[in-house]
């Protein structure tokens, strides 16, 4: 008597959907997970600069390098996210700034929010939507 050895086609049709609901279920938690890694690395990001901001402050009583310029950020992007001020220097009160990071070229078609912090370390979440834009305390 010879026995068959393998898998019947509806055994491999069931595990093929397991796999297919397990990977349903897991894409969308890991792009969730991913996106808010993201986020959080720009967030520390930010916290870094506003320290560097307190120090530069500390030592000269004014966030601004010239009245026309800020002074450079130690860290000025990371792997998904660019930051940078969100204005000129010029015509900004010398006690007050506001640092913004923003999704990069190749992230942004993912990404529709940004965070930002402020002269008094407050951090904001915000998020595009159509052209309104909301922000959040993060």
């Amino acid at each position: 008597m010879i026995k068959n050895q393998g898998f019947t086609l509806s055994e491999v049709m069931i595990v093929i959907a397991v796999l297919a609901i397990l990977s349903a279920i897991a894409v969308p938690s890991f792009a969730a997970f991913s996106r808010k890694g993201a986020l959080n690395k720009a967030r520390a990001a930010l916290v870094e600069n506003a320290h560097f901001m307190e120090q530069y402050y500390a030592q000269r009583k004014t966030f601004k390098e010239t009245s026309t310029s800020w002074p450079d950020l130690p860290n000025t992007a990371t792997n998904k996210f660019n930051i940078a001020f969100t204005s000129k220097a010029k015509g900004e009160l010398p006690d007050r700034y506001r640092i913004r990071a923003t999704p990069n070229e190749k992230y942004a078609a993912k990404e529709n929010r940004y965070l930002e912090i402020d002269h008094n370390s407050n951090i904001k979440l915000c998020t595009k939507i159509n052209n309104s834009t909301r922000c959040q305390k993060w």
